[in-house]
């Protein structure tokens, strides 16, 4: 298993870095072999100076490579973290901070109308950031799970406000879902 914080969406191919995307993730053994690939090459191509629509060009050219294999069988990612900044879905102008605490299975090529999802609700739904290779299904956190990770991670969060005003976390960052 491996944990990064991810500091480019690199999927968004119309949009440019930015310096407050962030979000952990922790991939099972399988996602650390194919999918966290992405991440750490979108980073280094990054730190190269490329813009975004290049990453997401050289990144997606290599799925499915031997260098780069899609995931060979269903896995997870754990988003449990606290906090995390990033954009809702790719009408959301600006990204915002928001306590989302959940898990994402791996589901190449599933769609919400395979497995009854609705996007953003407190039921499984799918998320298709580079359909065929990370499409996954999302599950939120139950509110008790929740509760308990925000109350846990108090001072971490607290420390997080005072490094960064967009960091600050509300009673909004932890209701609101990632759309318009």
């Amino acid at each position: 298993m491996a944990c990064i914080v991810v500091r480019s969406d690199w999927q968004y191919t119309v949009r440019p870095f930015r310096d407050d995307i962030f979000w952990p993730v922790c991939y099972d053994a399988e996602g650390s072999k194919t999918l966290l690939q992405d991440y750490l090459y979108a980073a280094e191509l990054r730190a190269q100076g490329m813009e975004a629509k290049q990453v997401h060009t050289e990144v997606t050219k290599r799925f499915g490579t031997a260098a780069y294999p899609n995931p060979a069988r269903a896995g997870i990612a754990y988003m449990l973290a606290p906090i995390m900044r990033t954009f809702g879905d790719s009408k959301v102008v600006d990204p915002f901070t928001m306590n989302m605490p959940h898990y994402m299975f791996y589901a190449p090529n599933v769609k919400d109308a395979d497995i009854g999802g609705k996007p953003f609700s407190q039921y499984p739904f799918v998320l298709s950031m580079s359909p065929g290779r990370d499409d996954v299904i999302i599950l939120f956190a139950g509110e008790t799970e929740k509760a308990k990770i925000l109350l846990e991670s108090k001072d971490l969060l607290n420390e997080l406000c005072s490094y960064r005003d967009f960091l600050c976390t509300s009673e909004k960052t932890r209701t609101q879902m990632p759309v318009n």
